[in-house]
């Protein structure tokens, strides 16, 4: 299994507190594309052999979606009205479901600190472990195992170097490169070989969407 991918990451409670101190108070524009916003026409349904071009509802994976400012220019490159501009842009976008609402919380982030900031990727990683436990409440339910398997993936890979910010510290960059970057691919390894034998899909099948406040339907 290849685990050299990047994320970029719902209404998911966990997402404000985790984003609201590091994305900026919407602006007028902002909450009316988030009033009108529609979720994209065709979510990425996600598929287990990560890579570079893995992408999951309308917002999780590199470089993905294609949203750019008009002024053509890297989001790193923007000032501070055109960094928001773009975000009002991401707003006309609803998340497909809780996971992808912190992805779209993820890629705003970024934005809005000019770079691929490790505080954002942090926020993240947190999001996500929070949203994995409240699936797995759920485990009942074969739905909220493969819910849960797609969020522990994705914010596996952001205690990772594979998932390392343009600002990392010298000492999460080696504690990532020397214990939990070997410790994932070998656990994910052994998960992947372990699901090949029960044969359940490991993720959300097609139109299945991962939120907590939805009643669970096998």
């Amino acid at each position: 299994m290849r685990l050299i991918f990047i994320f970029l990451i719902p209404l998911f409670i966990y997402s404000e507190d985790y984003f609201n101190r590091l994305n900026p108070s919407p602006t007028k524009e902002m909450r009316l594309n988030i009033k009108n916003a529609k979720v994209c026409k065709n979510p990425a349904i996600a598929k287990e052999n990560f890579d570079s071009n893995f992408k999951y509802g309308c917002f999780c994976g590199k470089n993905y979606p294609k949203i750019t400012h008009p002024s053509k220019k890297s989001y790193k490159r923007l000032n501070r009205r055109e960094r928001e501009e773009l975000i009002s842009l991401y707003y006309k976008i609803k998340p497909y479901d809780d996971i992808d609402k912190l992805c779209m919380e993820h890629d705003i982030c970024y934005i809005y600190e000019g770079r691929e900031d490790q505080v954002c990727n942090d926020a993240l990683y947190d999001g996500l472990r929070d949203l994995e436990r409240e699936f797995e409440k759920k485990r009942d339910s074969k739905k909220a195992r493969r819910c849960k398997r797609l969020t522990s993936d994705i914010s596996s890979v952001f205690g990772t170097i594979f998932g390392a910010g343009d600002n990392i510290s010298p000492f999460k960059f080696g504690l990532f490169a020397m214990i939990t970057t070997p410790m994932t691919i070998a656990t994910k390894s052994l998960q992947q070989s372990s699901r090949m034998i029960d044969g359940e899909p490991t993720y959300p099948l097609a139109n299945e969407k991962c939120n907590i406040e939805d009643k669970i339907k096998d």
